[in-house]
């Protein structure tokens, strides 16, 4: 970065002079403009129809109407739509690295999480087990999805006919809505011979889904997690996090005895993040390839 130090929006731009951080800025870039690539490789298989014969399309015809392709393609489109906004971000005129202090944090877990949640559902190659994983992620999204609508029935005025009525309505309509989710599950659950506690108030956490889906010889899945929990801790206000993961350029003692420090964010946290992203991203994108490829044998 050449532009020179000024303030910007209560901070500081400040060129990148140290050598290892220079050198950084050039990886970081390159991994940047290679987003491009991954995202027309998954475009090129989005379009694709999954056969009925097709692994995927088998699994869709067990899971419907709660299909498992949708909330694989779901989980995709936000990863991808968090990959590209970070190189946006990053990389605004595709050749100058700008680095942020920590907006990008929140993006590239956004994309790690939903495209480890993607690879989650797609990864095993027990039918049964991918399924088991849809449920417990559908029972779940419905749960929260009732919750939701219950925060925000509180914010409408109770004390006349009209807000009562509009509340205790959104109330019902969240509740049917689950109810209809979950009178489904337990059908898809039954054909499958799947319990009840196999799948209800079962959801593993995201930070288990990305160690379990990215557990590969290339991406370790304990090292993928604990990168995911880094940059969890840099998307809510955590002075820790934010004093551990900087660079300390500059200390200047004032006069009181505290001290004014000038930190900028090490590049290394944000291309970790991102390669692991990316190779989430590449290995769910390939693995659903696979299964719209692949013919599934009934037993």
């Amino acid at each position: 970065m050449s532009k020179p130090t000024r303030p910007h929006n209560g901070l500081m731009r400040v060129p990148v002079t140290n050598a290892e951080e220079l050198n950084a800025s050039q990886v970081l870039a390159a991994r940047l403009k290679q987003i491009d690539g991954l995202l027309t490789r998954y475009e090129s298989i989005a379009r694709l129809r999954a056969k009925p014969t097709s692994e995927l399309g088998d699994d869709d015809h067990r899971t419907s109407w709660l299909n498992f392709s949708h909330f694989v393609a779901s989980c995709m489109a936000m990863a991808t739509d968090s990959l590209a906004s970070t190189r946006q971000l990053l990389l605004p005129d595709d050749d100058q690295l700008e680095h942020r202090v920590t907006a990008h944090f929140a993006l590239l877990r956004s994309a790690l999480e939903s495209a480890a949640t993607a690879l989650w559902l797609l990864r095993p190659d027990d039918q049964r087990e991918r399924i088991i994983r849809l449920l417990r992620l559908r029972a779940n999204d419905a749960d929260f999805d009732v919750s939701l609508v219950k925060a925000a029935a509180k914010l409408v005025d109770t004390e006349t006919l009209d807000g009562r009525a509009a509340s205790q309505a959104a109330i019902r309509n969240a509740v049917a809505r689950r109810k209809k989710h979950q009178l489904r599950m337990t059908k898809i659950a039954a054909a499958e011979g799947i319990t009840a506690s196999e799948y209800l108030n079962n959801f593993p956490g995201y930070g288990v889904i990305v160690e379990q889906a990215t557990d590969y010889p290339d991406l370790d899945g304990a090292y993928a997690s604990t990168v995911w929990r880094l940059i969890s801790g840099l998307t809510h206000p955590s002075p820790l996090r934010m004093l551990s993961t900087s660079n300390h350029e500059e200390t200047v003692a004032n006069e009181d005895g505290t001290l004014h420090v000038v930190a900028s964010t090490h590049l290394g946290h944000t291309t970790n993040a991102l390669l692991a992203a990316m190779m989430t991203y590449r290995r769910a994108t390939e693995t659903l390839a696979a299964r719209i490829a692949r013919v599934h044998h009934r037993a």
